[in-house]
Order: structure tokens, then sequence, then C-alpha cells
């Protein structure tokens, strides 16, 4: 197992995990080393830095993903079920009004992406999930913002392959400016 990557850039800087955690990067990295990280599975890992070390849940598991991906172990948009992209948007439109132009169905046609969707639970302007395109999870949170706006977040996840990643992405993107636009009208 290789220990280094060319292009790896965590998504945290090392000013706020030492802020957060008492150690750079470097530092996690090179304490994970030390305990054979590279041959555990994730759940180990984040194990060791709960117990051993005493990073909160968040922490743990945020320092063992950057881990994994600095040594080769996982790649970006990788979690332990497939892969994961999240696309969101902030909107001319009230909470209440975004939530029910995503929640009914028949609105929802107008401006959502190809693919069966099954709902499965939902709690009023918070969040909306279900599975989608048979395999992948939908999860699509409501958040209210200034004067009349607000956001809606969707995460897409259990995707088979990285190759899966990026037309995701461009679907909901496309289907958050279709959805701007039935905002708009």
């Amino acid at each position: 197992m290789t220990t280094r990557t060319r292009s790896f850039a965590p998504g945290i800087s090392d000013a706020a995990v030492k802020a957060r955690t008492g150690k750079r990067w470097a530092g996690w990295f090179a304490t994970l080393d030390r305990a054979g990280a590279a041959q555990l599975p994730h759940r180990e890992i984040a194990q060791i830095l709960a117990r051993r070390h005493r990073l909160p849940g968040w922490w743990s598991q945020m320092v063992t993903v950057e881990y994994e991906r600095a040594r080769g172990l996982r790649v970006r948009h990788q979690t332990t079920s497939g892969y994961s992209v999240a696309v969101s948007r902030t909107l001319p439109a009230r909470l209440a009004h975004l939530y029910a132009v995503t929640t009914q169905a028949s609105e929802r046609r107008k401006w959502f992406p190809a693919g069966a969707f099954e709902p499965s639970s939902q709690t009023r302007n918070k969040y909306f999930r279900g599975r989608w395109k048979r395999g992948a999870r939908l999860e699509i949170g409501f958040y209210g913002r200034q004067s009349g706006k607000s956001q809606i977040a969707v995460q897409v996840s259990h995707l088979a392959k990285k190759s899966d990643v990026e037309p995701v992405r461009r679907s909901w993107k496309a289907a958050l400016a279709r959805l701007q636009n039935v905002l708009e009208d």
C-alpha cells in the first residue's frame, strides 16, 4: 500500500485541524501510520482516534477520511457504501414553498431529474429522503435564508462507481436550474 499520493489536498486547512484537534494533518497521519492504520478498515481507524486520542466523533471521521485519501485508500467522493455527491442552491422562494414544490409529486415532475424516486421519510420544511434510480439514496435538506430566500441541498449517495459522480452532479445542477425557473414563473 502506498503511503503518499501525488495530488492530495485535505478539505480543511492545517491551521483549522490543529485548532480543533491539537495536531496538524502531518501529525495525525504520522500517528496513524505508527498505529498501522493503512492496513485497517475505516471503522477501526476512527476508533483509534476516538478511544486512544479522544477525538470527538465528527473529528474522528474527518481525520480518518482525510488519512484514507492521503494514503490512497479512498478517493474523493468515496464512502463506505459507494460514492456520494452533493449539490446546493439558494433560491428566491420562502422555505415552505420550496419544500412544497419538492415534496408534491405533481410539482416535482416539472423539474426533478429523470429516474424513479421512492420517498421514504420527510420532516416538513427540513428534509425529504428516499431511493432514487433504484440503488441510490437521495437526501434533500431545506434551509431558510434571508428575505424570502431558501437553500436546497441535495445529497446523492450509494452510487455504484466513481464514474457516476460527475453525471449525477450535472443532472442535479440542471435540475436545480429548472427548479429556479419553476419558482420564478
